[in-house]
């Protein structure tokens, strides 16, 4: 059996002969590609006591989606301390001013926990349908209306992906 002639030229490159790939395989290879990326982080340390969504400082991007029809990949990181007293926080997301994900996440204690430090890594893929600059910000609440300290001793972070439909 005879091996294909592989082109080494092509191998310096990085181009593949356009005789090779099929018109509708090029269209479908620039969907899911990352366009562009913004990335916050904070260790401001904030007391929040609060079981109602309050903006977490620092933690807030805007993004210009350059298609309407593109999705924004929210990744982020949320660093809380919490108590004996304390049953964790629920975070949540907004888009200008409306809510797109709300988060009842519960850290719970068991005998002799006295202190807990978590960071909360969560991910959500938003629909903004806008080419307008668009802020997304961070936002946590408490559970039973206890203080839960958040950045005191780790940092917490925001990523923004803007993806290609």
């Amino acid at each position: 059996m005879a091996l294909s002639k592989i082109d080494a030229a092509n191998f310096l490159t990085g181009t593949i002969p356009s005789g090779n790939i099929a018109t509708s395989s090029l269209a479908a290879a620039a969907t899911g590609k990352v366009l562009q990326v913004l990335y916050t982080q904070t260790a401001s340390a904030q007391t929040i006591s609060s079981g109602s969504y309050t903006d977490l400082t620092s933690m807030s991007l805007a993004i210009t989606p350059s298609s309407s029809s593109n999705k924004i990949l929210i990744r982020a990181g949320i660093s809380g301390e919490l108590t004996a007293n304390d049953h964790g926080f629920g975070i949540g997301i907004v888009r200008g001013s409306t809510a797109v994900l709300t988060e009842n996440t519960k850290a719970l204690y068991g005998n002799g926990i006295t202190e807990l430090v978590a960071r909360l890594p969560f991910e959500f893929l938003d629909s903004p349908s806008t080419t307008s600059a668009t802020t997304y910000k961070i936002q946590v609440k408490t559970h039973d209306g206890n203080s839960v300290i958040f950045n005191r001793s780790s940092v917490s972070f925001l990523v923004l992906m803007e993806v290609a439909a």
